[in-house]
């Protein structure tokens, strides 16, 4: 266990943890434990479950992070100027690294197995919570060090210093993003309980997701605004806005550029994550103390009766089987809180990219804004991908327990509840403000993006393997990209979305009567293809 690069580079930081009141010792055997355990999995290294998927899933995942990464250097190579490039770098990088906070490394900072097995023997709080942090922390290194080593070589053309100051940025920000998770989370455990407390927390990493997004669309707008060949001239949200603390100290060692501006936002860069820790660290105690909350389930006497649904079951579906299986979809696409936090997300990010784009191109003057609609429905294939995969896939052995008449009932009222609970609502959302912007005369091409977005819908059924909904375990959604898994059939829908978005602009040069005969024609191929889709093999 004493094979590991990461746990001999920590050895040079043993002070740190001693004097923050951490038993070293006890914390590296507990965190190379892990690590061991890591190594010898197949699967998924942070969620302690099994996959039958090969042992080198978490390289391909780091091949994925260097594609990214290598995009990412062009910000760097193209800098004009250095503080927007920056800023707008560690946008990016700061967004990627809270996503794969909530995403992949929640349940390692949750986890509440430790405490009943670990903290019986005698092992404080501090040691304990400590292990958790350093053993997301390592993963959280490599990924960042994949992910920004070609930026870093790019670096070099601003000298020796600037990327060595960088490489020190790169891993405040991981402590950074790891402590203010922890934080975030100690928070929502001192004002819920029970399963209301995981259904919090499922919210929180979706509104934590989207709010990086918005935060992302700051920079870009404050940089924007920016006058590259002048002095820079801040906004006062630029001092709320961490990436801009970073970029400022590449700044001063780039241009040699001093002002008080400046000082003050390194100053943050260099502080605020050693403000954070030192909190955290007092505050532990409290935290792992909180986290026995998680054990309690909580009461179910309220459980609401989603009328609603019932109606639209019997409205929708007119054989009583599929309406059975319509119900019972649309109940775990409500529950499932795993489902939950990898769709939502996915929608309201497009959702933002709509109006960021239509707000930074003047989009909303012109007549086919419309268009922008199509980031939307880039969002329907993998919400149709997703019906596959459950956190409680292991209750799937029901399909073969209760007798089934017609199997293609089962998957044609999986697609029309995700239409209605999922697609269909938030597309009425949107819809609502693009009448607002652009009038009545929008109605017409809002039905023809409705009508593709149930096109795709169908024809991502159709392309993919018909095993029955929720029957895989939903851990390898999340990793979808990095095993390569249906990656080709939703590439393949979003070829087919920019084609309708094409055929859609060339119908609306023609005028209102092309437009109309258009949404005919969809609407014509969808009932078609919606009877034979759904056809018994």
């Amino acid at each position: 266990m004493n094979k590991f690069i990461s746990l001999k580079t920590l050895d040079k930081f043993r002070f740190l943890y001693e004097k923050l009141g951490v038993d070293y010792d006890t914390m590296r055997l507990i965190v190379s434990t892990k690590l061991t355990i890591d190594s010898r999995k197949t699967s998924n290294l942070f969620n302690n479950q099994h996959f039958n998927e090969p042992s080198d899933q978490y390289k391909t995942m780091q091949i994925i992070y260097a594609i990214i990464g290598f995009f990412m250097m062009m910000i760097i190579i193209s800098s004009k100027n250095t503080f927007v490039s920056m800023a707008i770098y560690f946008s990016i990088f700061m967004f990627l690294m809270a996503t794969t906070v909530m995403s992949d490394f929640s349940s390692v900072i949750l986890d509440v197995k430790d405490n009943g097995i670990l903290a019986t023997r005698g092992i404080n709080p501090k040691t304990l919570n400590a292990s958790k942090v350093t053993h997301v922390m390592i993963y959280m290194i490599n990924i960042s060090i994949v992910l920004n080593g070609f930026s870093l070589i790019a670096s070099i053309k601003y000298g020796l210093i600037f990327s060595l100051v960088f490489l020190i940025e790169i891993f405040l920000i991981d402590i950074f993003i790891i402590i203010v998770s922890g934080l975030i989370y100690l928070l929502i455990l001192n004002l819920f309980d029970g399963e209301k407390l995981k259904d919090v927390i499922t919210i929180i990493q979706i509104v934590v997701t989207m709010l990086f997004s918005v935060a992302y669309i700051f920079v870009m707008n404050i940089s924007g605004s920016i006058n590259l060949f002048e002095n820079i001239d801040f906004s006062v949200i630029s001092y709320f806005l961490p990436p801009f603390w970073f970029s400022a100290l590449l700044e001063i060692v780039a241009t040699k550029n001093i002002n008080e501006t400046l000082l003050i936002l390194s100053f943050l860069a260099l502080v605020a994550p050693v403000i954070s820790v030192l909190i955290y660290t007092k505050l532990t105690p409290v935290f792992e103390k909180k986290l026995q909350k998680l054990n309690n389930e909580g009461s179910n006497k309220n459980v609401k009766k989603y009328n609603l649904t019932m109606k639209l079951s019997k409205i929708l579906c007119k054989d009583k089987e599929e309406r059975i299986y319509f119900n019972f979809v649309s109940s775990i696409i409500r529950k499932d809180r795993d489902f939950k936090s990898i769709i939502y997300p996915i929608m309201g990010s497009n959702l933002i990219a709509v109006f960021a784009i239509s707000d930074r191109n003047k989009w909303h003057l012109s007549s086919y804004g419309f268009l922008l609609l199509y980031l939307f429905v880039c969002s329907v294939p993998t919400i149709i991908i997703a019906l596959k995969y459950c956190e409680n896939y292991k209750a799937s052995y029901i399909y073969t327990t209760i007798p089934i008449k017609n199997k293609m009932n089962v998957h044609k009222a999986a697609i029309k509840a995700c239409l209605v609970n999922i697609i269909i609502p938030l597309y009425l959302i949107i819809s609502g403000i693009f009448i607002n912007f652009y009038g009545v005369n929008v109605i017409q091409h809002l039905i023809v993006i409705f009508l593709v977005n149930i096109f795709i819908a169908i024809n991502t059924f159709k392309i993919l393997d018909k095993s029955m909904p929720f029957t895989r375990q939903i851990r390898m959604f999340k990793n979808i990209f990095a095993i390569n898994y249906s990656i080709s059939e939703n590439y393949l829908m979003i070829v087919l979305i920019f084609i309708m978005a094409g055929i859609h602009f060339i119908a609306s040069i023609f005028g209102t009567l092309a437009v109309n005969v258009y949404i005919i024609v969809i609407l014509i191929v969808n009932i078609y293809l919606f009877k034979s889709a759904f056809k018994m093999k």
